[in-house]
């Protein structure tokens, strides 16, 4: 009906505090609730629950991060969420940009013997956007990458993984023809060259925040 919200499980809270953290250091209040679409309220509630279950940590007023055991459960729901990206996109053909979307839809329902099935198919090293997938464990070894902030200008660069996915830095990446294994060189601070368009592209900062990569020269 309208005026309702939808139904957000703790497993979605979790994503989201993970990837606010490895975009920029922890998840606000306001950002969580913006991204799950809901009452800051609403947030506020369910994130003091899941601090009384010890998965959440609040470093400062309404500034969380994951605990070492929230991590692992975050893992665990990024399996399913990175492996329905696999199916989509690997499987139904579905546009890159939209994959994290679409897999909001059905990630809750993969099963463990659904996982298994996709990774025989379709093979689950990585997401479609360059994150690794946790092993059925709640394991995750995290790439040793860099951010484009962190090198000279000069520096050519492959685009390794996208770690924070929404749809306006998604479509951004797509109109630029970059995707993980696009090569750039860095021409000068926020702004690179991609081969294949041959053209110099000016990286909004929330884009750039959002990249890793791997220094090639």
């Amino acid at each position: 009906m309208p005026g309702m919200e939808k139904s957000i499980t703790t497993e979605d809270y979790l994503k989201i505090i993970d990837e606010l953290t490895k975009y920029k250091g922890c998840a606000t209040l306001t950002e969580i609730a913006n991204r799950l679409r809901t009452k800051r309220q609403s947030a506020y509630d369910e994130i003091k629950i899941l601090e009384g279950r010890g998965l959440v940590i609040r470093q400062s007023r309404g500034r969380y991060v994951l605990s070492e055991m929230g991590q692992v459960e975050a893992n665990l729901f990024l399996r399913k969420h990175r492996l329905a990206e696999v199916l989509l996109w690997k499987g139904l053909g579905m546009p890159w940009e939209v994959l994290d979307d679409q897999a909001m839809g059905i990630e809750h329902g993969i099963t463990e013997e659904m996982a298994e099935r996709i990774c025989s198919t379709y093979g689950c090293d990585r997401c479609p956007h360059g994150n690794p997938i946790p092993d059925r464990e709640g394991r995750c070894q995290e790439p040793a990458d860099i951010k484009l902030s962190s090198v000279p200008s000069g520096s050519v660069l492959r685009l390794t993984r996208v770690i924070y996915e929404t749809s306006e830095i998604l479509s951004f990446l797509t109109e630029n023809n970059m995707y993980p294994g696009s090569i750039i060189g860095v021409k000068r601070k926020g702004v690179i060259t991609v081969p294949v368009t041959k053209r110099e592209i000016e990286i909004p900062e929330k884009v750039s925040m959002a990249l890793r990569f791997e220094r090639l020269f």
